[in-house]
């Protein structure tokens, strides 16, 4: 026979995984925004001179420090799935500027190498 002790606990196990709306909204608010501007930063990597290899240092740190904190989420919170669906949309953002800068950065020496130059925007 179980007691309303263990019930109780059970029922809030449950309701820690239950996602509400506002909070399904506010997620895909969050994920909205992180797109927008992944996609500004990316698309003005051409224009930046000489800093693409201080951001990608920035954001190889701030990529291995959001997975480290969401790894640490999942093992310490276990059941509670909320707090790291936002950390692993962090993890996303920088990993993808991160990815970005780097293709850029390749582009970039190789054109050097080659003795071309990067053109300064997209190709129209």
């Amino acid at each position: 026979m179980q007691t309303n002790k263990t019930i109780t606990g059970r029922k809030e196990f449950e309701n820690m995984n239950s996602f509400s709306s506002s909070e399904i909204f506010g997620t895909a608010v969050f994920t909205l925004i992180l797109a927008a501007i992944a996609f500004i930063v990316i698309r003005g990597m051409p224009k930046m001179n000489g800093a693409i290899a201080a951001l990608r240092k920035r954001t190889l740190i701030w990529t291995q420090v959001a997975l480290v904190l969401t790894v640490l989420q999942l093992n310490f919170k276990a059941g509670d799935w909320r707090f790291s669906i936002i950390l692993g949309l962090i993890v996303l953002f920088t990993g993808s500027i991160w990815l970005a800068a780097r293709h850029y950065d390749l582009r970039l020496s190789a054109a050097e190498r080659a003795g071309d130059s990067v053109q300064a925007g997209p190709k129209e």
